[in-house]
């Protein structure tokens, strides 16, 4: 009997709609030649944009080392130093401001250029014409976290120790002009500092002195100076001249004042030694703000210096990722507005960049007060910018 074979099934022939779907699926993470173009086009805008803000936050710096060169008498070369020491801690605010510029300006003029016109019409998504910027800023991102991390707290280290070496060595201490700081069993307000001389000085002293035994007071005896400046046979002594003290009983009313030609008083540290003596959450990792939180739970420290330490431990991250977040929302906002001018990149990077450290401002003082946790005041800003650029990204599909 003959066998019959029966033909092999027939599948159907894929749909049209299923290929291209399968296509785009396909090819949405497949880097072409454009990608690496717009990459390599955003380097130099970054670039300018970190140098930009590096210079401007260091604007302070550059008033205090000029002040200190002719006035302290300091040399340069401990200036310069410092400054290329500090550079590392500006550059973790200045990498996400570069994303901004870069992403801002590269896709500004790729929609002028109609780039961007043509890729849609030729089947690009717009998450995917948005995929290579969003790539470099998760570059950016991985550069801020190693800053933070790593660089930012060894150079900052390095320039504290650099500078309380500078102001020990110096003749004339570096305090500044009207300010107040303390000094062993003393609170200093200074005036005015001319060539290593304190003018119009007032010391708070609130430990015990020599009219606590016959004057019951709560308050501090307060010391009132023409002018101060250090022994310098004598590390640590300091010598008031023109001196009026003021005494004052438990009820707060005034005493006495007794006036005085010159008076001196002993700190048990010399005064610049005490310039960088507690190590800042910028001089540290992750890690050591952790163990440095933990000894101030178990001392029970002020809740102010927690709340600080822990909003700035949680900031360890978030500060790098606001590179990706900022892109998401510039990419959108460039893409919507390239048309109304050649500037318009400009205009909405240094908004974005603007309204982000606003908000982040806000959100960590409301944090160290303790209006929030911790980790929604160091993260609220980065998710308040994730819904947005979210938002606008699917608005302009």
């Amino acid at each position: 009997m003959a066998t019959v074979v029966s033909p092999p099934p027939v599948s159907s022939p894929p749909t049209p709609a299923r290929s291209a779907r399968s296509s785009r699926r396909g090819s949405f993470f497949r880097l072409h030649a454009l990608d690496a173009a717009y990459a390599r086009e955003m380097l130099m805008p970054m670039t300018l944009g970190l140098i930009v803000l590096v210079l401007v936050m260091a604007g302070n710096f550059v008033y205090w080392a000029i002040n200190s060169i002719v006035n302290q008498g300091i040399t340069v070369a401990p200036i310069v130093k410092l400054f290329f020491l500090a550079l590392p801690g500006f550059a973790v605010l200045g990498i996400p401001v570069g994303v901004i510029l870069g992403v801002c300006l590269v896709l500004n003029r790729a929609v002028r250029d109609n780039e961007i016109l043509a890729l849609r019409v030729g089947g690009a998504s717009m998450p995917r014409v948005v995929m290579p910027f969003l790539f470099m800023a998760l570059l950016a991102a991985s550069v801020d976290y190693y800053v933070v991390e790593k660089v930012a707290p060894v150079t900052n280290e390095r320039a504290t120790k650099l500078m309380a070496t500078v102001m020990s060595q110096n003749t004339a201490p570096l305090v500044e002009t009207d300010r107040y700081f303390r000094a062993g069993p003393y609170y200093f307000y200074v005036g005015a500092v001319s060539k290593g001389i304190l003018q119009n000085v007032m010391i708070y002293q609130r430990q015990e002195t020599k009219y606590s035994t016959f004057v019951p007071t709560t308050f501090p005896t307060v010391l009132i100076a023409q002018t101060a400046h250090e022994n310098k046979e004598r590390k640590g002594q300091w010598i008031l001249e023109n001196v009026i003290t003021h005494i004052y009983n438990a009820d707060g009313s005034l005493n006495s004042s007794v006036r005085s030609g010159k008076v001196s008083i002993n700190i048990d540290q010399e005064l610049t030694s005490y310039f960088g003596e507690e190590k800042t959450a910028a001089s540290m990792t992750a890690q050591e703000i952790t163990d440095k939180i933990k000894a101030l739970e178990s001392s029970a420290a002020d809740n102010n210096a927690l709340n600080t330490l822990r909003v700035d431990y949680y900031r360890h991250f978030s500060l790098p990722a606001a590179c990706f977040v900022m892109a998401l929302c510039a990419a959108p906002l460039s893409l919507r507005y390239a048309r109304h001018g050649s500037f318009a990149g400009l205009v909405a990077a240094f908004l974005l960049a603007f309204l982000w450290q606003g908000f982040d401002g806000w959100f960590r003082a409301l944090g160290i007060a303790g209006y929030m946790p911790s980790i929604v005041a160091a993260w609220a800003t980065d998710a308040l910018f994730l819904f947005v650029g979210t938002a606008l990204l699917v608005r302009e599909r």
